[in-house]
């Protein structure tokens, strides 16, 4: 069954009209003969020239949209009565129906708000956002399109692409989920989404809203995604007190942005008296706009910069390689595992001993610790591996080695492999450690 005025769902949830569309379906008002209410119905519409398991994925997706949003109770996110499958095998989410237009529609018609309003909005979103990731959910999609208005209510909806904690990654190798304009850097570079990136998007959000264009811009989507990840945001001219906020969410590294918490008492400041907000004391006021003369030069410099890295690179290519590396082309997987594999650390009483590219995309890591006496002291440092794996950000869980997690019958490559359960891409995959020559080796693969 396709979307069609009057057409009846599960024998109860009759269609009446389109609200909108979507990236992922379009949204109807329907009505609930059985409870005698109105309700919405998101409708998935799948792309043309799907094969059977891309047509999988995408209904996954929504049945995956509809279960993190299930477990959300909070009045600032929708919620969600039912999900019901049409006669064609699609899957179809009934919601509370919202009465109000989106954020992006009220800024479509007033072209910005003033840094009251858009404090206000932003407190209750962070709200929604504290409760989804409270319960493991990352939403990865905030943006002033998913934030509904009904009075003085703002709602967050569409997990369409919500990443859930401890469940299996759906999305495809390579595609590129969210939207470019409100993404957050570590997301652009194909890094985990976390509770940082969604902070991140509101406050793109809230950029949009009180200046009534994004941060960052561009002819096309690829270059507003270069933009969010190599450029400043442009200048928040109607900011006001609100530019604190915005310069503390808007920080490429998501360890220097606002906590939820601090996030929190600067907003409430603005939202309860319009008075400036105190400025947080560890992020700098935000710059004055450079001169056109000191911005074109600033530009310049970059472009040489690049231009010039990328020769040296090349020539460096064609003389000696990529050194432990391999001298092999870099895809896009490679190089997000090459970025993963940086911005790892080491186990406590590790250090790194090799790093080779493997597999054509895959990383192998090697740390190693001293085990003269590994009877003694090796279950201390597998411990420390352990406890150091189910921090990272991609692992959902370390489960020991059939053997235990006794080291002493581990003297070659395979002889004890713990079994690690990623939650994201790249991730820290084939695990195992050895003891050779009065070392305890840790190794796995990035990939």
């Amino acid at each position: 069954m396709g979307g069609n005025a009057g057409a009846v769902l599960a024998g109860r949830y009759r269609l009446v009209e389109a609200l909108g569309h979507g990236g992922m379906g379009a949204v109807w008002r329907a009505r609930d003969a059985q409870l005698g209410r109105d309700v919405a119905v998101k409708e998935l519409l799948l792309p043309e020239n799907l094969t059977a398991a891309e047509r999988g994925n995408w209904i996954a997706r929504v049945d995956r949209e509809a279960r993190a949003a299930a477990r959300l109770k909070h009045p600032g996110i929708v919620t969600v009565h039912d999900l019901t499958v049409s006669e064609d095998g699609r899957p179809w989410i009934v919601m509370e129906l919202v009465r109000g237009g989106s954020l992006a529609g009220l800024l479509a018609s007033r072209g910005h708000l003033p840094v009251e309003e858009v404090a206000r909005i932003g407190l209750q979103v962070l709200d929604a956002l504290q409760a989804a990731h409270r319960e493991g959910i990352t939403h990865r999609d905030v943006k002033p399109a998913n934030i509904l208005l009904e009075g003085e209510r703002a709602v967050l909806t569409d997990f369409g692409i919500a990443a859930v904690e401890g469940d299996a990654a759906l999305t495809a190798s390579g595609a590129l989920m969210g939207t470019p304009a409100f993404m957050a850097p570590e997301q652009v570079r194909g890094l985990p989404a976390g509770p940082a990136s969604d902070l991140w998007a509101l406050g793109a959000t809230l950029y949009a809203a009180v200046q009534g264009h994004p941060p960052f811009n561009g002819a096309h989507p690829a270059a507003v995604l270069v933009a969010v990840a190599t450029e400043d945001p442009l200048p928040a001219t109607q900011a006001g007190p609100l530019a604190p906020v915005l310069d503390g969410l808007l920080r490429k590294d998501p360890a220097d942005r606002l906590t939820h918490d601090h996030l929190r008492a600067l907003l409430t400041g603005l939202a309860a008296s319009g008075t400036p907000s105190p400025t947080r004391p560890d992020v700098p006021p935000a710059a004055t706009p450079p001169a056109p003369a000191r911005r074109w030069r600033r530009g310049f410099l970059r472009a040489a910069l690049i231009t010039t890295a990328v020769i040296v690179l090349a020539a460096a290519a064609s003389i000696g390689g990529y050194l432990s590396l391999g001298n092999k082309e870099e895809s896009a997987t490679y190089r997000a595992n090459l970025r993963l594999t940086q911005q790892l650390g080491a186990p406590n009483g590790f250090t790194r001993k090799s790093t080779t590219r493997i597999d054509g995309d895959k990383i192998r890591l090697i740390y190693t610790t001293p085990a003269t006496d590994c009877a003694p002291m090796c279950s201390t440092q597998t411990k420390a591996a352990v406890d150091w794996l189910k921090q990272q950000p991609s692992i959902a869980a370390v489960q020991p080695p059939r053997v235990g997690w006794s080291v002493e019958p581990c003297h070659k490559a395979g002889d004890c492999e713990p079994a690690i359960m990623s939650s994201g891409q790249p991730s820290l995959r084939n695990g195992q450690w050895y003891v050779a020559d009065s070392e305890l080796l840790f190794q796995f693969d990035v990939s």
